[in-house]
C-alpha cells in the first residue's frame, strides 16, 4: 500500500524479500504479459514450493496453508480462480490503475485478497499467472502457520459475496501448556488510494 502510493510506474511489482533463490525471472516472467497483452491487468507467480525438513527436501511440500486454507477456500466461494497455482503467492505484478482501486489487508491476507478484488474488478480472462520455476524460502513451524491461515480466512470470507460481514476479533486462541496462549493477527485493511482521493 505505502509502496504504490511512493512509486509512479505504470505496473507495480511486489516480490518476496526472504526468497533464497531470487533472480531476475521473477520479475522479467511477472511482467511479460502485461507489456505484450494490454487485456492483462494482474500476474501471479506459479512456482514449486519445496519443503526442507531437516536435512531432506520435500518436492512439494512447500504452500501448507494455500492447500489446507486457501485453496478450499477458492473451490468453495471463488472456483473461477482454482486454476492459480500459488494464490497466496507474494510474487504478483499489477497495473497501477487497477492496484490503486483495490483495498490492502495489512496482513497474511493481502495477496488473497488482491487476488479476489482483481477478479471482481477486471474479470478471469484480465488476470495470469506465469511459472517461475522453484521458489525457497524459510518455513514458518507449523504452530505458526495458525495466524497466517487467521489472516488468509478473514481476507478471503470477507470477500464472499452476499455474506454477512466476517465478526473477527483478530485474536486467535492456542492451547499452550495449561493455559491459552493469545496471539494478535493483523486483519485491518488499508482503503483503495483512489477512495483516499490519493492516487497519483
Amino acid at each position: 500500500w505505502r509502496g504504490t502510493y511512493v512509486s509512479s510506474g505504470d505496473v507495480v511489482v511486489f516480490v518476496d524479500g526472504d526468497t533464497e533463490n531470487f533472480s531476475e525471472r521473477f520479475i522479467l516472467g511477472l511482467v511479460g504479459p502485461l507489456l505484450v497483452d494490454p487485456s492483462i491487468h494482474l500476474v501471479k507467480g506459479a512456482f514449486r514450493r519445496p519443503l526442507r525438513v531437516g536435512s531432506e527436501v520435500l518436492t512439494d511440500g512447500g504452500g501448507r496453508v494455500t492447500e489446507l486454507v486457501a485453496r478450499p477456500l477458492i473451490n468453495l466461494y471463488f472456483p473461477e480462480l482454482a486454476g492459480f497455482v500459488q494464490p497466496l503467492a507474494g510474487e504478483i505484478a499489477v497495473r497501477r490503475e487497477v492496484l490503486e482501486r483495490l483495498s490492502f489487508p495489512v496482513g497474511y491476507g493481502a495477496e488473497i485478497a488482491m487476488l479476489i478484488d482483481a477478479l471482481s474488478a477486471v474479470g478471469l480472462d484480465g488476470l495470469a499467472q506465469v511459472d517461475v520455476g522453484e521458489r525457497r524460502d524459510p518455513h514458518q513451524h507449523l504452530h505458526s502457520l495458525t495466524s497466517m491461515a487467521y489472516g488468509v480466512m478473514v481476507a478471503a470470507l470477507s470477500r464472499v459475496p452476499g455474506s454477512r460481514p466476517v465478526d473477527a476479533s483478530g485474536l486467535v486462541a492456542r492451547p499452550s501448556g495449561t493455559g491459552i496462549d493469545l496471539r494478535r493477527v493483523p486483519i485491518e485493511e488499508r482503503p483503495s488510494l483512489r477512495m483516499l482521493g490519493s492516487a497519483r
